[in-house]
């Protein structure tokens, strides 16, 4: 590798730690977004989510919508959706999931 793409892969690095460190999950697709950029593995932040008590709104059951755990497929739903503005970890970990991915033959 040329110094100058390790050099400009260093900045990117850095940028990445910094906009992890920063970030502050305020719902369940944000708090998805800073696990995934951990994990790297929607099955386990799908695991973690629902471990911490997130759930989706499933059936109508009895007048009542049914609570359901999250799946893998919920998880990359939330990675795929759009990102808020300046969602800079969003924008990342996005194009990570779409690497990954690709690199699996899953497209």
């Amino acid at each position: 590798m040329k110094i100058q793409k390790a050099k400009e892969l260093n900045v990117e690095l850095q940028e990445y730690v910094k906009a992890y460190e920063s970030y502050q999950p305020k719902d369940v697709k944000e708090e998805a977004v800073k696990l995934y950029a951990e994990l790297e593995n929607v099955n386990m932040v799908a695991k973690e989510l629902n471990e911490k008590g997130y759930r989706k709104d499933g059936k109508l059951v009895a007048g009542k919508v049914r609570q359901m755990k999250i799946e893998s497929n919920d998880v990359t739903a939330m990675l795929d959706s759009s990102s808020n503005p300046g969602d800079r970890l969003h924008e990342i970990v996005k194009k990570t999931l779409s690497r990954n991915r690709k690199r699996k033959g899953i497209s």
